[in-house]
């Protein structure tokens, strides 16, 4: 088990830092259904770092993506076979219709997941960029996956943690890890 991660190179202050990835972060609906969060690494102005964060597409976005799942053409069924583990593209299309009707309803703006704030700066997964507080100048460097423990956490439909305890988190373990295996 591990989790994705990109770095980001300071040449001038010769720092690196790296923003982790995790495959079990989800919304908890009114339902009681999870919606997996979408991640993006940004610039975080309250934890003054680079951060995980909400990636929140438009309502236009998702039902675009919603069209190329319902009538995929080759390419897209080529990219489903490779990151779906053989599940069917049907429950693609079901998290899709569940994720238009969670945006739908969606007030907030895009929050940090690691502290909570708003305001986060989405920064480029590639290439170089200026720094969005200091101005220098940011190379992304490698990105891979790193062996490192899960993050587990449950979120509001509008990007608030929830407490959890223990027990919880742990039969979520277990079953997250039965649907990776």
């Amino acid at each position: 088990m591990g989790r994705g991660f990109i770095e980001f190179r300071l040449p001038e202050s010769q720092r690196s830092e790296f923003v982790f990835r995790s495959a079990f972060v989800d919304y908890c609906l009114e339902d009681g259904i999870s919606l997996h969060i979408r991640q993006q690494a940004a610039w975080c102005p309250h934890c003054r770092r680079f951060a995980l964060a909400e990636d929140i597409s438009s309502v236009e976005e998702l039902e675009e993506e919603l069209r190329r799942f319902r009538f995929p053409d080759s390419k897209t069924l080529e990219m489903w076979a490779f990151v779906s583990n053989g599940a069917p593209i049907s429950e693609m299309i079901q998290d899709l219709e569940r994720r238009i009707e969670w945006r739908k309803k969606r007030q907030s703006p895009p929050h940090c997941l690691e502290c909570g704030g708003i305001g986060s700066v989405p920064v480029p997964g590639s290439g170089e960029f200026v720094h969005p507080e200091t101005g220098e100048k940011v190379v992304v460097g490698s990105c891979g996956w790193a062996d490192d423990g899960p993050w587990i956490a449950d979120f509001s439909p509008e990007g608030e943690i929830l407490p959890r305890n223990r027990e919880e988190l742990d039969e979520k373990w277990r079953r997250q890890l039965q649907r990776v295996r």
